[in-house]
């Protein structure tokens, strides 16, 4: 193996598996991300390597996505993974999205170790709805059985109690999400304190599908006739561009809809005076976080959150939380950050420091393995 995770400083060797087939969402960042950090072998569909500028350093291994989210193909994968990464002489295998292929175990094992990421633990019996609402079998079940072996990696204080419920303490981890390299961050924050402005009028943004959870009424009532907003994100099919059209007929709303690539996204990000997350209570029954969010604050932005993501930013003024579904709350917070934006303070060193520690692939890598059992 390339590097032997000289990065951890603990000689722990790992390598990465994800076959998600579909429609990606974060899945690519996070495997091609980790990999680049920990300079391990990742084990996904070439599709997830498409687009990127470079992949310099990358160590791919390329298999067919699993479409069906069918426990044959995956478990095909993902022991045709087990073996070639063990035969390279990883020491601990990461399993990426155990929500979505816990039924592919068991797996032969020939003595390397395996990692889990369950990003919605709360989610897993199915109760919530969502793929395990039909998935046949018991999914907490073989959470527990791989816990007798295996350490489970969560992302948010509700997943941890979450599957704590199911599995000792001790065989969890709790990372924070990553969402950019080091340089990214950096890069990100010097150009933000340098940026004389973010264009002739700036604008609030939405990232990610326009649905009631995410608090999509709420914020067009906030919004008005006045305040410039742009959405970038999936059209649900109750809340399209007509329903959009004669339910707010006078809001200033650009709505990019379908799937944005991290470039476009990315300049949505850069060019906005404010960045919107007005999620409605429940969110946090499945546990997760939301990528979205940590990826906004990467670029040293205002950020709007409702009371519902408070526990996902920091305690810093440039991290606004409402109350939730409050819309009259939610403008006053929308015109300041707009008309007075010195109000949310500048982009602080401690913000800096704290998604570089938190949030980074480098240091998710580094922590991941100082948690893991030395081999």
């Amino acid at each position: 193996m390339d590097g032997r995770n000289d990065i951890t400083g603990r000689g722990v060797r790992l390598a990465f598996f994800d076959d998600y087939g579909e429609v990606p969402g974060h899945h690519p960042d996070y495997i091609v991300g980790l990999g680049l950090a920990a300079k391990a072998p990742i084990y996904c569909p070439a599709s997830f390597l498409n687009g990127r500028p470079s992949t310099t350093g990358l160590i791919h291994h390329g298999m067919t996505g699993d479409v069906d989210r069918s426990p044959g193909p995956t478990r095909a994968n993902l022991q045709k993974a087990y073996e070639d990464a063990a035969r390279l002489g990883a020491d601990v295998l990461v399993n990426l999205f155990l929500d979505e292929n816990w039924d592919a175990f068991p797996i032969e094992r020939q003595g390397m170790r395996l990692a889990h990421a369950l990003h919605r633990p709360g989610a897993l019996p199915g109760t919530l709805g969502g793929i395990n609402a039909v998935k046949r079998g018991d999914a907490v079940e073989v959470l527990k059985t791989l816990a007798e072996t295996d350490m489970v990696v969560v992302h948010t204080a509700a997943g941890f109690r979450q599957a704590a419920q199911w599995i000792p303490p001790d065989r969890i981890i709790r990372l924070g999400w990553p969402a950019a390299a080091v340089e990214s961050i950096r890069h990100r924050f010097a150009a933000a304190a340098s940026a004389d402005g973010v264009g002739d009028e700036p604008y609030a943004l939405l990232i990610g599908r326009g649905n009631r959870y995410k608090g999509i009424r709420v914020l067009l009532e906030a919004v008005g006739s006045g305040l410039p907003l742009r959405i970038a994100g999936k059209l649900e099919v109750a809340e399209d561009a007509a329903w959009l059209a004669g339910t707010f007929p006078r809001a200033r709303v650009s709505w990019e809809p379908g799937w944005v690539d991290n470039q476009r996204l990315n300049e949505l990000i850069a060019g906005a005076g404010v960045i919107v997350f007005p999620y409605l209570s429940g969110f946090d029954a499945h546990g997760g976080v939301s990528g979205a969010l940590v990826h906004a604050m990467t670029f040293a932005k205002p950020i709007i959150v409702s009371e519902e993501l408070r526990a996902q930013v920091p305690d810093l003024a440039s991290c606004q939380v409402v109350p939730t579904g409050d819309a009259v709350a939610l403008r006053a917070a929308l015109s300041r950050a707009l008309t007075s934006p010195a109000d949310f303070g500048q982009p602080t060193r401690e913000l800096e420091e704290y998604l570089v520690e938190n949030h980074s692939y480098e240091r998710h890598v580094e922590h991941l393995a100082n948690r893991l059992p030395h081999p």
